[in-house]
């Protein structure tokens, strides 16, 4: 289940998230030392997908995914999908098995006549 955010917190549209991301990129590139074209060689790019993600204009995970790890930041990643510490299914085969429980259904009586 999702949290809601608190009810103070600004809504942002899906437009504004991709400018924050956007900005964000570019900082770490900046920050980084590097320009678009060497960003975009490492990260396997063209420089127009690359300046559509830093301005915003949309852009695909996988892009996203590959700036961040060419800038070295996975660490970003694992804040929107952190690593589980315990597996679902181990708790699942941990648990003790419950019978099988069956719905029955009652039955409705046969009339005689054949119909």
């Amino acid at each position: 289940m999702i949290d809601q955010p608190p009810s103070d917190a600004p809504v942002r549209s899906t437009d504004e998230w991709e400018a924050r991301i956007g900005s964000q990129v570019r900082a770490l590139r900046l920050d980084a030392g590097l320009d678009q074209i060497s960003l975009a060689r490492r990260a396997d790019l063209s420089t127009s997908t690359l300046q559509s993600l830093e301005n915003g204009r949309g852009s695909t995970l996988a892009s996203l995914v590959r700036v961040l790890r060419a800038l070295g930041a996975e660490d970003a990643l694992d804040a929107l999908a952190p690593a589980s510490a315990v597996s679902p299914i181990d708790v699942l085969r941990s648990a003790d098995p419950a019978p099988r429980r069956r719905v029955y259904r009652p039955r409705t009586p046969r009339r005689r006549d054949g119909s």
